[in-house]
């Protein structure tokens, strides 16, 4: 009654919005868009350490991330933010302002510029 697989949905927003934790446990990720949505929407992540991940998750900071495989670790994170509100809030706050500083058009451009300076640089010695 506390966990609820949804699915493929349209109203991920609604979802995310109705939801107090993220997760995602899996062996195979690249830089999932899931972890993403759900960091812009507030929420604290629990997800394996695979892929991307770390680099969008700041351990300890953000969410909780497992070892693949990991089903205990699944469990002990996931009761860990469902018993500490104030700890489940403040990774919720500390996904949002990541999200709002590197997930928007802005912070995109200027890597995307940086990338093509480098280039060119490289390129013309």
């Amino acid at each position: 009654e506390r966990v609820r697989f949804w699915g493929v949905r349209s109203d991920v927003a609604d979802i995310l919005n109705a939801a107090d934790i993220f997760t995602l446990p899996s062996k195979y990720e690249g830089n999932p868009m899931a972890v993403m949505e759900a960091m812009a929407a507030g929420l604290p992540v629990v997800a394996s350490r695979v892929g991307g991940i770390p680099e969008l998750v700041e351990e300890e900071q953000m969410g909780i991330l497992i070892p693949v495989d990991g089903e205990p670790c699944l469990v002990q994170a996931l009761q860990t933010l469902i018993d500490d509100a104030a700890l489940r809030q403040r990774m919720g706050q500390n996904a949002l302002q990541r999200a709002r500083e590197r997930f928007n058009i802005q912070h995109t451009v200027r890597q995307y510029e940086a990338l093509y300076d480098d280039l060119l640089h490289r390129r013309t010695r």
